[in-house]
């Protein structure tokens, strides 16, 4: 970590005031340009454990685990620690390069999903590999697959004709988006708040329900949700 004694202070400083330079010039290219997106961004590229409220504590204080400094190099193309842009020769340094992005795959899109008035998914659904077509995305999960939102009861967080990528094979962890089947066959797209010994409590994607505290004996799987595509990113079968 960027401990705190007085130096680290102020290179703690110079990180947290450097983050927001690089994050204010930021242009990405989905144009999902938020704390949450970076979180997901850092995830997928480090392929570990990267929160919302991981990333906030960033902006907040300036200090993070130097891991996530390549990682975020790779993002803005600025190294938070000396200012200087990674496009430019490579000085020796004791920081890690930043880990290659996992190739992309085709993810088979297998059905499509609206939210129904009871807070429920309401899904029609292909088997796996063997639906409409797919969406590109980087991701190493074999099991991955893709849902198309339909309507706008998911708006703005997804919206209609999106994609959304579900990896079953990568554990979820607070903060996250995932898809929880239940024992009774129903589903909820939700967000994931927190896991305690026997229950785990959801939040409604678009707020319009209260927040939803389920037993793990109801529970058949928690699917991860590793982000969106757009329309366009669409590959006919």
């Amino acid at each position: 970590m960027l401990d705190s004694p007085p130096s680290d202070k102020s290179t703690a400083e110079l990180v947290r005031t450097r983050l927001a330079i690089a994050f204010a010039a930021w242009n990405p290219t989905d144009g999902k340009k938020t704390k949450r997106h970076l979180a997901l961004l850092c995830e997928e590229i480090s392929e570990q454990p990267c929160s919302p409220q991981t990333v906030q504590g960033w902006f907040a204080t300036g200090r993070m685990d130097k891991k996530w400094i390549p990682v975020l190099a790779s993002i803005f193309g600025v190294d938070l620690l000396t200012g200087r842009s990674t496009e430019s020769p490579i000085e020796t340094t004791n920081v890690a390069l930043a880990p290659a992005l996992a190739p992309s795959r085709l993810i088979p899109v297998v059905g499509h999903v609206k939210a129904g008035p009871d807070g429920f998914l309401e899904e029609m659904q292909y088997p796996v590999g063997h639906g409409e077509g797919f969406v590109e995305y980087w991701v190493k999960d074999q099991s991955a697959y893709a849902v198309r939102v339909k309507g706008d009861s998911m708006h703005p967080r997804y919206r209609a004709g999106e994609f959304i990528v579900v990896t079953p094979g990568i554990e979820a962890l607070p903060g996250r988006d995932v898809v929880v089947k239940l024992a009774d066959g129903h589903k909820l797209l939700k967000q994931l708040n927190w896991i305690r010994d026997d229950e785990i409590q959801l939040l409604s994607i678009n707020n319009g329900y209260a927040p939803m505290t389920i037993s793990k004996d109801e529970i058949e799987s928690i699917h991860r949700v590793a982000g969106s595509v757009p329309p366009d990113a669409f590959i006919p079968a």
